[in-house]
C-alpha cells in the first residue's frame, strides 16, 4: 500500500499548535488512509448445492398456510387451531390472536399486521394499534384471498387461489383485479427493488405451472402480467442430487404444483409445492433470471404451503399444507450437504 501525504503547514498560536487545526489535519490523514484501502469484498451468500431441512424444536403440528417475519419473530397462520402463532427469537411458540380461517400473513408499510381469511369469510383484516382487527377489504372485492405482499407506499397485493386472480388495494382504497387473470395463484412476493410483483400458479396443466410477474410502477400500480418461468423448463444440475420421484430431469418431479414463494434480497426465488406422491420433495432456489436451479433443499414437508426467510436471510422456514411441524433450513455454506 503506497500513500502520498501532502505536507500542509500547521498554524502556530503562541508557540502551540491549534487543536482545531490539528484535529482537522488528523481527520484528513485518516480519510486519506481509508480512501487508499480497498473495500472488503462482500461474501457471496447465494445458496448453492444441496441443503437439508429439519423440524423446528418444540413445533406443534400446524395447518399453516402463510408466514411472515417480523422483529418479534415468525408469525404463522395456523388453521388447525384457528389462530395466529409467533415463533419468538428465544424459540418459544406463542398464540397472538384467535381467528376463524387465517391464510395469508404480512406486515404493511407501517408495521401493522395483515391477515387474509376465507372459507367462512373472504376478507383481508388489518390489526389496529389496540390489537383489534378491522376489515380492510371484504365481500366481492376480496375474491378468494390467499397470500399477501405489501409495497413500500402501502399498496397491498394478494393472490386468489383458487379463482380470485391477482388483486391489489391502493392506499386510497381502490381494488383492482389485474390482467391476465391467472388461475390458481398461490404464492406472492415483490422483487428487492419492488419493481416487479411475482405470483405462482399451481394449475393442474403442467405447461401452465409457472411463476408470473407484473411490472410495478413507482406508485404501486401494476402493468399486465407475463409468464416468467415454468418448472418444466428448469433442470437441476446439482452434484449428488438424487433422482426426482417422477423419474424425470425437470423440477416438475420435485416441485409439482407450485405453491410457496419467497424472494431474497439478491433476487433469488425459493419455490415449493406438491402433487400427490410424485413430487413435493424439495424447495428449489432459482436464479433471479429464472434460468438456473442454484440449490435444492430436501427433507421438507411433503406438501409445502408457504415459505419465509428470517431477517438475516440465513434461515428459510417451510410450512406444510397438511398437518406438519414447522421446518427450517440453515442456508449458510457450512450447512450444505
Amino acid at each position: 500500500l503506497r500513500m502520498q501525504i501532502i505536507n500542509h503547514s500547521i498554524p502556530v498560536v503562541r508557540g502551540r499548535t491549534s487543536m482545531k487545526t490539528l484535529s482537522y489535519q488528523l481527520n484528513s490523514f485518516l480519510i486519506g488512509i481509508a480512501c487508499c484501502v480497498p473495500a472488503a469484498a462482500q461474501p457471496d451468500m447465494t445458496p448453492r448445492g444441496i441443503y437439508r431441512a429439519t423440524p423446528v424444536a418444540d413445533s406443534p403440528l400446524l395447518l399453516a398456510s402463510g408466514m411472515a417475519w417480523s422483529k418479534k419473530g415468525l408469525v404463522i397462520a395456523d388453521r388447525k387451531e384457528k389462530r395466529l402463532l409467533v415463533l419468538r427469537p428465544d424459540g418459544k411458540f406463542e398464540t397472538l390472536h384467535k381467528l376463524s380461517q387465517p391464510f395469508g400473513v404480512a406486515f404493511d408499510h407501517q408495521g401493522k399486521l395483515l391477515v387474509t381469511e376465507k372459507i367462512d369469510n373472504n376478507h383481508i383484516l388489518r390489526f389496529r394499534e389496540d390489537n383489534k382487527p378491522e376489515v380492510l377489504v371484504g365481500g366481492p372485492d376480496a375474491g378468494t384471498p390467499h397470500a399477501l405482499a405489501v409495497h413500500k407506499n402501502g399498496t397491498i397485493y394478494w393472490s386468489g387461489f383458487p379463482d380470485g386472480g391477482t388483486r391489489s388495494r391502493s392506499p386510497d382504497g381502490k381494488v383492482v383485479i389485474h390482467k391476465p387473470r391467472v388461475g390458481h395463484t398461490f404464492g406472492i412476493a415483490l422483487s428487492p427493488k419492488q419493481d416487479w410483483l411475482y405470483v405462482t400458479s399451481k394449475l393442474p396443466d403442467m405447461d401452465r405451472r409457472a411463476v408470473w410477474r407484473f411490472p410495478v410502477a413507482a406508485d404501486g400500480t401494476l402493468g399486465e402480467g407475463t409468464q416468467y418461468f415454468t418448472t418444466k423448463d428448469l433442470k437441476p444440475k446439482i452434484k449428488e442430487l438424487p433422482p426426482a420421484q417422477d423419474g424425470g430431469d425437470t423440477l416438475v418431479g420435485w416441485i409439482g404444483r407450485i405453491q410457496g414463494l419467497a424472494i431474497d434480497r439478491a433476487g433469488n426465488f425459493y419455490i415449493g409445492g406438491a402433487e400427490s406422491h410424485t413430487s413435493g420433495a424439495a424447495v428449489a432456489v432459482i436464479s433471479p433470471d429464472g434460468k438456473e436451479v442454484l440449490a435444492m433443499i430436501l427433507d421438507v414437508p411433503r406438501n409445502i404451503a408457504s415459505l419465509a426467510l428470517s431477517g438475516d436471510e440465513r434461515t428459510l422456514f417451510i410450512s406444510g399444507a397438511g398437518e406438519y411441524r414447522l421446518h427450517q433450513a440453515q442456508l449458510d455454506a457450512v450447512a450444505r450437504k
